[in-house]
């Protein structure tokens, strides 16, 4: 499914992160990762001690100025889309047209529990996503929003709701099912993959589509919805580690120990990067022209694993 469009796509390279900071350590993180190379910093959305994600991303994009900022990804379950719409533009425009939406249909499940919201089955969560994207796009054209559905009823101008943004808000939608990338290929800006899937509650991760089959299956799931658009999609891939080593097969025995599975599987995997820097940069760029790839997010620090942004600086480097 691969088209020459992604194929030659400028690659870009996306830092997510959930760190709480202070305003001055915040400010100086986004300067630093605006330094290294990065082209968007992302913030994700989960409730608990965490940054929450309108807020660090308006901090970021006001001390830097070429980096874009964006979420990744927001849980539609914890806002209405009205106020998705209202709080992104204000981001747009505050940002100079810098700030990228990206929206999913939530899944852990501890997170509804101890905020005393409904945890819903999957299906229904996608169901209400679908409904609050056709709200949130036609509200951020500027479109008048005629909607009544089975999750939410919007009547109103654009204009009476939601301040108009400089330009287009670009859109991700990110997730590993069937119907949420069938929604990004009709829908999206950005179409966001990432190799697994959870288990109900969110107690358990599946490699569900984590080998290069994987990947190429979920592309084209994009793809069949996209129709002509396709090409016009782009393809990000959120890399689940990043190991600098030249060692890369220990390094995958290491890392497959535990997440349980076989080093091979780790080495073959489009979601991981092992080996030297030189190694990692020509595989994202053998991995662009196989999968269309080009669009790149690896993680801060997560507990127990330090930040791929030091890496991930050295590939820009010699990829550009």
């Amino acid at each position: 499914m691969t088209t020459d469009a992604h194929r030659s796509r400028t690659p870009r390279f996306g830092l997510t992160t959930a760190t709480p900071r202070t305003g001055t350590q915040l400010r100086e993180f986004a300067r630093t990762v605006e330094a290294a190379g990065f082209d968007v910093l992302t913030f994700a959305d989960h409730l608990g001690p965490l940054a929450p994600p309108f807020t660090t991303a308006a901090a970021a994009v006001t001390a830097t100025e070429r980096l874009h900022v964006g979420t990744l990804v927001l849980n539609n379950d914890f806002r209405h889309p009205v106020e998705t719409a209202r709080e992104s533009a204000g981001l747009a425009t505050l940002s100079d047209g810098r700030f990228e939406l990206g929206i999913g249909a939530g899944h852990m499940k501890s997170e509804y529990d101890a905020a005393g919201l409904q945890f819903d089955d999957a299906g229904v969560r996608v169901s209400r996503m679908i409904e609050a994207v056709a709200v949130i796009r036609a509200l951020l054209d500027g479109a008048r929003v005629d909607h009544d559905g089975e999750h939410y009823r919007v009547h109103a101008d654009a204009a009476s709701l939601v301040a108009p943004a400089p330009a287009r808000v670009p859109l991700l939608i990110g997730g590993n099912g069937r119907r949420v990338l069938r929604l990004a290929g009709r829908v999206a800006d950005i179409a966001g993959l990432a190799g697994i899937t959870h288990n109900r509650d969110a107690t358990e991760v599946r490699l569900s589509h984590f080998d290069p089959a994987g990947l190429a299956d979920r592309i084209a799931v994009v793809a069949d919805a996209a129709g002509e658009r396709f090409e016009r999609i782009e393809l990000n891939a959120l890399i689940q580690a990043v190991v600098a080593t030249d060692q890369p097969r220990r390094a995958a025995e290491h890392l497959g120990e535990t997440l349980g599975v076989a080093p091979d599987a780790l080495i073959d995997s489009p979601f991981v990067l092992l080996g030297t820097h030189e190694q990692m940069a020509e595989q994202l760029v053998a991995r662009q022209r196989r999968f269309g790839v080009s669009y790149w997010t690896v993680f801060d620090e997560l507990p127990g694993r330090p930040s791929a942004m030091p890496d991930l600086a050295e590939v820009i480097k010699l990829l550009s």
